[in-house]
């Protein structure tokens, strides 16, 4: 690559600060020009087709060419790409080498700031246990919690500013591209309130149906697994309250008639909150699927691999032992 004096690149005759470029741009642009492909440039950087088709347009407005040109035999890129893509591919493979063997992460001395975009069901169940561990083995990393969307935030995992997302179920539509991992399967129970006219400490499949529902929905949707199985069967289930929150979905519940359905491990948590009853639902129904999502241009970074594989065990450990500590759940039996 050509020597660049004060980190300035000459361009059409005026000079441009490295400063005043967006270097992710500098990535597309390799990626671009070496592949001749929006779709395959996008794949190699792990996004979407459209984030890259923008890429290009910013950098054509950026360095006033076009860059790529579509021709009869496919995308082919100016003489004005080839000559900024040798000089990019060769800066980025230097960067490459010299980063190529990662800093070592110690989590008894570090002071790193995790942010993890979750629902609470994983405040209720996995954070506790973690800031706990945290408190001795790694007092100086620090846990920032974000509400999830209904959306994987996929640019933010990307850039860092999320390294994680945790809590999306199986009706959740996640990018193939993105590393995905279960955590946690676990059936889901009915919350009524003690007192409430209906007996026993199991519903049917009618009983359910009939009852009207506190519909938990912390990503703000509409529906879920449980109400995709009930459609394919010519069901439905009457949501009279929607609730982003678990507690206060179960005080709802606490002085109505109505039903509330979750994961039997925050349902046995809320039964010892309020004053509920913990009822088995019909096996046949689908269950509570935690996923823990992230970047694949991330997954070796030793501080996420570290955070990954304890909470990982931490999980394992919480669905061991069961919701209080105990060797079974309430609502077991």
């Amino acid at each position: 690559m050509q020597q660049m004096n004060n980190t300035n690149t000459t361009i059409h005759g005026t000079n441009m600060k490295l400063h005043q470029i967006d270097l992710n741009l500098l990535l597309a642009l390799d990626a671009l020009v070496g592949l001749k492909s929006v779709t395959r440039a996008a794949d190699r950087l792990f996004i979407s087709q459209p984030a890259m088709s923008h890429a290009l347009n910013r950098l054509r407005a950026t360095f006033d060419d076009p860059l790529l040109v579509r021709t009869p035999q496919g995308m082919q890129p100016t003489e004005r790409a080839l000559y900024l893509q040798r000089g990019v591919h060769q800066m980025l493979s230097q960067l490459e080498t010299h980063l190529n063997q990662p800093e070592a992460f110690d989590p008894r001395t570090s002071q790193r700031r995790f942010t993890i975009s979750t629902t609470d069901f994983v405040e209720c169940v996995l954070i506790p246990p973690l800031v706990h561990h945290l408190a001795n083995a790694a007092p100086g990393v620090h846990i920032d919690i974000q509400i999830l969307r209904e959306q994987v935030p996929e640019d933010a995992l990307s850039n860092g500013e999320i390294d994680l997302v945790l809590g999306f179920d199986e009706d959740m539509q996640i990018p193939a591209y993105l590393h995905r991992e279960t955590w946690l399967t676990e059936p889901l129970a009915g919350l009524l309130r003690a007192g409430h006219p209906l007996a026993g400490e199991a519903l049917s499949l009618d009983q359910l149906i009939l009852l009207p529902h506190v519909f938990h929905s912390p990503l703000g949707k509409s529906g879920s697994a449980l109400d995709s199985f009930l459609a394919e069967r010519g069901l439905s289930r009457s949501i009279a309250v929607n609730s982003q929150s678990y507690m206060s979905a179960a005080a709802i519940v606490s002085q109505s008639d109505h039903l509330f359905i979750l994961p039997r491990r925050v349902a046995s948590m809320m039964a010892g909150f309020w004053p509920l009853r913990l009822l088995a639902l019909p096996a046949v129904l689908p269950g509570y699927h935690l996923n823990c999502v992230w970047h694949p241009v991330r997954d070796r970074e030793p501080g996420l691999a570290w955070l990954r594989a304890l909470m990982r065990d931490l999980m394992d450990k919480v669905a061991a032992e069961g919701a209080w500590g105990a060797s079974s759940d309430r609502g077991e039996e």
